[in-house]
């Protein structure tokens, strides 16, 4: 999917790419908080031991920085982004994932800041177009 990307996406980008030798495959930001995608199998990479990379970018970016690993796989995509989860179903351009209710909130984040932005990328870099959450 073709993505464009303001100077100041283009900016945290670089940035990232920069500091973490990862490329970046999508990126998208809040207020608070910028979410990186990287290929699969780079997370560990981008993160660096013991974090290293990304408290480095925290302090330049002055935001919380998070890193989701794609996958072509919409099941383990969504895996990928939501650790936390129990089960993921896919049907179609819908998925269901049913989370702990100990972790709901970690995942949705405070005023579901976190999950309207992993439905993003989903909608974004793979064919699910609707995310329900149980």
């Amino acid at each position: 999917m073709l993505k464009s990307f303001d100077m100041k996406t283009i900016g945290f980008i670089n940035t990232f790419e920069s500091c973490t030798k990862v490329a970046v495959l999508d990126c998208i930001f809040d207020d608070h908080t910028i979410y990186f995608l990287v290929e699969n199998g780079k997370a560990g990479i981008a993160i660096g031991k013991s974090g290293k990379n990304i408290k480095k970018l925290q302090g330049v970016l002055k935001k919380q920085v998070k890193v989701f690993e794609y996958h072509k796989e919409p099941k383990k995509f969504i895996e990928n982004m939501m650790p936390e989860e129990s089960s993921v179903k896919v049907e179609g351009s819908k998925a269901n994932v049913t989370i702990d209710p100990k972790e709901k909130g970690r995942t949705i984040g405070r005023s579901g800041c976190n999950i309207k932005k992993i439905r993003e990328l989903l909608e974004r870099n793979s064919d699910i177009k609707k995310l329900d959450i149980k």
